[in-house]
């Protein structure tokens, strides 16, 4: 009887062993801000990346013949360069194989060369060109750039709202000097003259800054930034009674900020997504669905980091391989399908190639694609 006993012991120790040879552990790191004003946007990259890891492991995605267990390691980085660099470290001494994050330019472009030294791909949201630029062969962006994206928002302002008189102001962050700059270069090549100013978010006066943009006659002002500038600039816009255009970018293109708002964006307001929405493709749609049941309403985010997941497992099947060193020559050269953005490939800096930006406009407090104002 004791000898049956050991010899099923013995069988069901081998089919345990053999089960483990054929799998293999994905660790995957995503930081972003989880606290503080912008903890919405982390919240919505780290829920769009957890129903693709849900999703890869309940289809037994396999790499090199074994399932993958996919792993999703989540940090917050504060929206601050230091405590950035210092989530970085956490998720690269956690043993990651990969990250997505982070959201802040300024975050991104500090955290960068500690992946880039590790050896471990990161896959951003953060727009401003730099990040590419630096020649880390580990960097990767997901959107298009700020080059690309200021390049729409000129183009709008000048040409199809048609602006007489523009107003930019940015927060001094890395992505808000960026991008208004971006701006206000497309808009000089249209000849339209643009006043500038940046604030410091901690110290502004609103309404001091909204009177020197109606009595420079503004009938659009630009902010480059996020919303703890924005969002004050704006309401103190319309306490004074203008009715001049908004328009901003990524940061502030969130059902969360109009909510924020407190109806003062619920008309004359423009933003933009660096990224394909949902609704254009069918997969788009049924990952609303999944989100959906887990989550609430996808932020804009979402499906960037769901994308961006389903990305970096593809390499690693592609490549056989989930060691950063094997698979990251084929993030580097291969071609990728993103369930929501379409067909992707990177170009040799890393960036996306062919990004895509949406234009959006607030109406009634909705948030509204509009494909007639590209």
């Amino acid at each position: 009887m004791k000898q049956l006993q050991h010899f099923v012991v013995l069988v069901v120790a081998l089919l345990f062993l053999n089960a483990c040879s054929r799998q293999v552990s994905v660790k995957i790191g995503v930081v972003a801000p989880m606290s503080g004003p912008l903890a919405q946007y982390g919240k919505d990259i780290a829920n769009g990346a957890q129903v693709a890891i849900d999703e890869l492991n309940s289809d037994y995605f396999s790499i090199h013949g074994k399932r993958a267990n996919f792993e999703l390691v989540v940090e917050d980085d504060k929206a601050s360069p230091d405590e950035g660099k210092a989530a970085a470290q956490r998720l690269i001494d956690a043993g990651v194989v990969a990250v997505f994050g982070h959201f802040n330019s300024g975050v991104t472009i500090a955290a960068a060369p500690l992946y880039a030294a590790a050896g471990i791909p990161q896959l951003s949201v953060s727009t401003n060109p730099k990040y590419t630029r630096m020649g880390l062969k580990t960097a990767f962006r997901i959107t298009a750039d700020d080059i690309q994206q200021g390049a729409t928002l000129g183009r709008l302002i000048s040409e199809k709202l048609k602006a007489r008189s523009l107003y930019i102001v940015d927060d001094r962050t890395t992505f808000g000097l960026g991008i208004a700059e971006e701006v206000d270069r497309t808009v000089k090549v249209k000849n339209l003259k643009a006043s500038r100013e940046s604030v410091d978010p901690k110290a502004a006066d609103y309404a001091a800054l909204a009177k020197k943009i109606n009595d420079a006659r503004a009938d659009a002002v630009f902010f480059g930034g996020d919303e703890a500038a924005g969002v004050p600039l704006l309401k103190a816009l319309r306490n004074s009674g203008s009715t001049a255009k908004f328009v901003v970018a990524d940061a502030m293109c969130d059902g969360s900020t109009i909510k924020a708002s407190e109806g003062n964006a619920d008309s004359n307001y423009y933003c933009t997504i660096a990224g394909v929405p949902p609704s254009w493709l069918s997969s788009g749609i049924a990952f609303m669905d999944l989100y959906k049941a887990k989550f609430g309403t996808p932020g804009a985010y979402s499906t960037l980091s769901y994308d961006g997941v389903h990305i970096l497992a593809q390499a690693m099947q592609q490549a056989g391989s989930v060691e950063p060193r094997e698979y990251l020559s084929t993030l580097t050269k291969g071609s990728f399908s993103g369930k929501i953005q379409g067909s992707i490939e990177f170009d040799e800096k890393g960036d996306i190639k062919d990004g895509t930006v949406v234009i959006y406009q607030s109406i009634g407090g909705q948030l509204v694609e509009q494909r007639n104002l590209l």
